[in-house]
Formats: structure tokens, sequence, C-alpha cells
């Protein structure tokens, strides 16, 4: 195996950067681990470095943070453009970036105007449709600044779903695409909560079986639809209570808080914040059932941390998860009000021992096709084709 020189380009890893961070950090730590050379770039402070190191497990000292110019908005960095310009071709073999639509797509572009460092692009999610349509005219600016032709002379596109692949070629992109799920940390296969603490914590009863949302309070993740089929199935969720977790995203939190009195809920549904670490690992341990009703989504790390924790998930077919059927860990619903409601009767009319042995099952899958190992080794693979050390993988699509 020849030792590559791999840059991983994010603009951020630290606890705000929600699955984008996870993601790009225990990519890199697996590669790292697999002995190649491996460092990143981002734009977040040392405290948040430090964070995102200790909780991936992946040497601070490879990660190098730029700091921002400008409006936050943009996540712009002349530094980093500086470093990128003066980097040669001996300071690194390829660049992978992870996440679309910032400053950080700059630096990317300046390695792939020189035609001599290979560049992949994985958007996560970021240009499905309906996250188009979200911020449109920042993206316009990007688009038409940089992001344009950072995507069309990318070496290679990542695609983390099939819908992804999809995605890319309606946008007009016709570079190849390989397709790398993404993956999860072993060590969460065995991690523990404690069930008790939280509900403790947040003053849930001891008879009510948790339903658990984890992840942005954002207008995608779909919370009305959530709410509307809580509404229609009420009857059937009166030993039940949804948990809804995450950061206040474009102040979401007070429509969805409005929208849940509006429909008479409080009793059944709860808003709490943002949970990491330990609390996070507490939050899987009182659940029976995790729930993400998406518009839009990539390939969430959420669905992954899930049945790592052995509890089964309900998510929409906003992304690729026709495993959860094909394993029976979950439900893979339309991105409709009804089709979610369908999926939650028939779960929250389960026994707690089937739903338990739904969360082996999940188990199982994660062990059998997501654990970082396995992806890390097809990123290897891609990168040894784009620099013409092997042949075509074959996740690779050229049409």
């Amino acid at each position: 195996m020849q030792k590559l020189k791999i840059l991983h380009n994010v603009n951020t890893i630290g606890k705000s950067s929600f699955g984008l961070g996870q993601i790009s950090v225990s990519l890199a730590r697996t590669q790292y681990q697999l002995g190649h050379d491996v460092a990143m770039w981002c734009l977040d402070s040392a405290e948040n470095i430090l964070w995102a190191s200790e909780t991936h497990v992946f040497p601070a000292e490879r990660i190098r943070g730029f700091k921002l110019f400008g409006p936050q908005t943009f996540l712009f960095s002349s530094e980093m453009i500086k470093h990128a310009r003066i980097n040669t071709q001996s300071t690194f073999d390829i660049v992978h970036q992870h996440g679309i639509w910032t400053g950080v797509s700059i630096s990317t572009l300046i390695f792939s105007r020189k035609k001599i460092i290979p560049t992949i692009i994985a958007p996560h999610g970021s240009l499905n449709q309906w996250a188009l349509n979200r911020s449109r005219w920042r993206k316009k600016i990007a688009f038409t600044a940089y992001e344009n032709e950072n995507l069309r002379r990318a070496s290679c596109l990542h695609a983390t779903s099939e819908i992804e692949i999809s995605d890319f070629r309606n946008f007009g992109l016709h570079n190849p695409i390989a397709y790398i799920e993404n993956g999860i940390q072993e060590k969460y296969l065995t991690l523990q909560g404690n069930a008790k603490r939280f509900r403790e914590q947040h003053n849930i009863a001891t008879d009510k079986r948790i339903l658990l949302f984890l992840s942005r309070i954002s207008p995608k993740k779909g919370l009305k639809m959530l709410v509307e089929a809580i509404k229609s199935i009420q009857d059937d969720f009166t030993d039940w209570q949804l948990i809804i977790a995450g950061i206040d995203e474009f102040n979401h939190k007070k429509d969805v808080v409005s929208y849940v009195n509006e429909m008479n809920l409080k009793d059944k549904i709860k808003i709490i914040g943002p949970l990491f670490d330990q609390l996070k690992d507490d939050a899987f341990a009182a659940a029976e059932l995790f729930i993400l009703p998406s518009y839009s989504e990539g390939s969430p790390m959420v669905v992954l941390d899930s049945l790592a924790a052995g509890v089964p998930v309900i998510t929409t077919k906003a992304s690729t998860w026709s495993d959860l059927v094909e394993y029976d860990c979950g439900w893979w619903t339309d991105i409709n009000t009804p089709a979610i409601a369908a999926a939650l009767r028939e779960a929250v009319n389960m026994s707690v021992d089937d739903l338990h042995h739904m969360g082996k099952q999940g188990k199982k899958l994660i062990t059998s096709k997501y654990t970082w190992p396995q992806l890390a080794n097809k990123t290897i693979r891609l990168y040894e084709w784009l620099l013409g050390y092997n042949d075509k993988p074959d996740f690779v699509v050229l049409d």
C-alpha cells in the first residue's frame, strides 16, 4: 500500500457542525489508522478543534483552524486561501472537501485549478432541491463567485446515498461520482447510556415510552409533519412521549412550539436543548424509537447513531435507507404526514420485546455494512484510481 498524503477540507468540526464534523473527522481518523498521512483544514476555534479531536479520537495537531474574515454567513478565510496557494504538489496527494456553499470551497478550487492534485467534493445533501431552495440569495452569490467552477472542476463527486447521485445529475454535473456511504466508529456499538438519569434530568415520567428526535430543529427536518402525525394517532400514542432534542436553526423552534400548542399536544411532546457526548448516549438509552421525518437529507449520521445504540428508526425517503426494511430494524416512509402516521401507529403498538429485537437487528446492520474501516478503505481505493495507481472501483459511476 502506498502511503497517501490526504487533506480533508471542511468548514466546521465542532459541536455546531452536527453530522458533518462527525463524518469528516471519523473518516480522517480511520484513514490515519490505515497508515496514511492525513490532515484537516477547518474554520474552527482551538476549543472546538480540541473537542472534535477528543470526541472522535483524531490528533489535534493534524487539524488546522483558520481565522474567519468578513461576515459569519459566508464562512470565508483569506488565511486558508493563502495556504492553499502556497501548498505544492509535494504537500498533498488528494483533497477531499465536505460540504459546499462556504468560502472553504475556494481553497479546494485553488488546488483543482493547478490540475495537479485530484479534488473530491462531498456535498452531503446540499444539492437536493429542497436544500437548494433555502437561503437562495447566499447560494446564488456563492455559485457565481466560486461554487459552480469548484463543482465542475472536481475530479470526482462523493455521494453518500443513491438519491444524491440523481441530485448531482439533475444539477447538471457530469463528473464521475463515487457512491460511498457514511459510517460510524465501532465504539458506538458498545457505548452505554443511563436511561434513568435522562428521565430524571428532563422530568419524563417513568411510565412513558420515549420516541426520540435528535437533530437540528430546522424546517427541513419535517417536525410539523411529525406533530400532525402524532395528532392523527393520539389515541395510540397515549403511553408515549416525543422528545425533540437539538439546536434551534432559523428560529424554527418557536414555530414548532406554537404548532404543538395549536394541536393541544403539550402533554405528548417535550422540546429540550441539544445533546452531546454522554447526554446523547443517555437519550438513546432511554428511547425505544427514533424518528427523523425529513424533507431533505444526505446520509444522516443520527440514523447510524440510533442503529448503533440499538434503537429502531423511522425515517423518510429523503435519504436512502431501504436497509431499515430489509434488515427489519425500522421504517422507511414516503415524505408526507399520512405515511409517517402509519409507520408511527405500527411502531408504537409494538411490544418492548419486539422493538428490542429490531434494535438488535440494527446493530447487526451497522456491523455488516456501516463501520468506518469498511468505508474508509473504499475512499482509499477511490484516491488510488484518481491518482492512476489502480483501476476504477465498481462503486464509481461515470454516466
